[in-house]
């Protein structure tokens, strides 16, 4: 099922600015389509952090627990480019002892980031999971986007030309004129101080199975286009 909607505003003008519109009476039009879609690739960043007096045993604990995400990471489909493991970090860690005034130590903390990227988003929430059993203590922020929109965007500029056009033929009507050739179509605004008549479409996406306890929420995409027109 889709969802329209349309947006108004209106403008007639005979005015002119440098070269954007022409000194004859004529029509500037926006086109303008949206859609809001599920996003098809999560961008994971987790850690691991381990503390011990001994570093040697810290270190190996770190070793050990990102080989395993490494691997589960693979086996969830993530390809080898798509997984970026930062290097070891190492801090000193101490401690304010009241009695002596003096800072202890009180170990090392060893740490290390892993960023990957994730297409088979569905499986999100196996692979965090995943990463819980192998050892994984940290999950940071995840990114959810929309990687593959080529399709979606020709789409959406398809649309908003499609509506600057209608919004062009709905003005003339509407003033009792009717649409000449067109003089300029951008996809940016253009120079010129008075606003388009803007006709807008939205579009609903196409629903995706992700379970709701990890529901990544819409990312809205969008076109415009700038249309001016003749007055015969």
């Amino acid at each position: 099922m889709r969802l329209l909607t349309a947006v108004f505003s209106v403008l007639l003008s005979t005015s002119a600015a440098a070269g954007s519109i022409p000194n004859t009476p004529h029509l500037y039009v926006k086109g303008y389509s949206e859609v809001s879609v599920q996003p098809d690739t999560a961008i994971i960043n987790v850690a691991i952090n381990e503390k011990s007096k001994n570093l040697k045993d810290a270190k190996s604990n770190v070793d050990r627990v990102v080989a395993k995400a490494l691997n589960i990471a693979k086996s969830f489909g993530v390809k080898s480019n798509h997984i970026h493991a930062e290097q070891l970090n190492v801090y000193k860690q101490t401690r304010f002892n009241r009695s002596t005034n003096e800072e202890e130590f009180t170990g090392f903390k060893v740490s290390r980031n892993i960023t990957l990227k994730l297409k088979n988003i569905d499986r999100y929430p196996e692979l965090l999971q995943a990463f819980v059993d192998s050892g994984i203590n940290q999950f940071n922020n995840t990114q959810f986007v929309v990687e593959d929109k080529a399709e979606i965007m020709k789409e959406l500029n398809q649309t908003a030309i499609k509506q600057a056009q209608l919004g062009a033929r709905e003005l003339a009507e509407g003033f009792g004129v009717k649409v000449g050739g067109l003089y300029s179509v951008s996809f940016s605004p253009m120079n010129t101080p008075t606003q388009p008549y803007a006709r807008g479409k939205v579009m609903a996406a196409e629903s995706m199975s992700l379970q709701d306890a990890y529901s990544t929420g819409d990312t809205k995409l969008t076109a415009e286009v700038y249309a001016v027109y003749y007055i015969d």
